[in-house]
Formats: structure tokens, C-alpha cells, sequence
């Protein structure tokens, strides 16, 4: 069964095929921010995600507030 989504550090981000051109994209799922990536296969699709929670992560940091799915983290990603 294929799975329709990413997870990694407890988030988790969605898999978009547009048929049209069967480009590949996606977005982290349940955050108010827009963290989007895109890519050519579903192995540097899953790339791009990781590194947007990464930078979601550390951007709370920065902002001093607790990333939201990750209990317990350091002070840099």
C-alpha cells in the first residue's frame, strides 16, 4: 500500500502528483505557516520535506517558542 504522506521528527507533509506534468510537490500538514517543497522524484521529494521541518523547527527556535511535535530538542537543528 502506498503511503500518501512523509513523516520525520514527528511531523508529517503531504505528496502531491499533478498529472498534468507529473511534477511532485507537497506541504507540512497541521502548521499555520506555508512550508512547501518540491522535486523531480519521490526520494528527493522526501529530501525537501525533511529539510522544511528542519527549518520550521529552527525557525520556532529563533522565535523562542517550543517547535510544536517535538517534545524535547536542543538549542540549533
Amino acid at each position: 500500500m502506498a503511503e500518501n504522506t512523509f513523516e520525520y521528527r514527528n511531523y508529517r507533509g503531504s505528496i502531491q502528483v499533478d498529472t498534468a506534468d507529473f511534477s511532485l510537490s507537497g506541504k507540512i500538514l497541521h502548521i499555520e505557516e506555508d512550508y512547501s517543497y518540491k522535486a523531480d522524484t519521490f526520494e528527493e521529494l522526501e529530501v525537501e520535506f525533511k529539510k522544511q521541518v528542519d527549518k520550521h523547527m529552527q525557525a520556532c527556535l529563533d522565535a523562542g517558542q517550543t517547535p510544536p511535535f517535538q517534545e524535547k530538542i536542543s538549542g540549533t537543528i
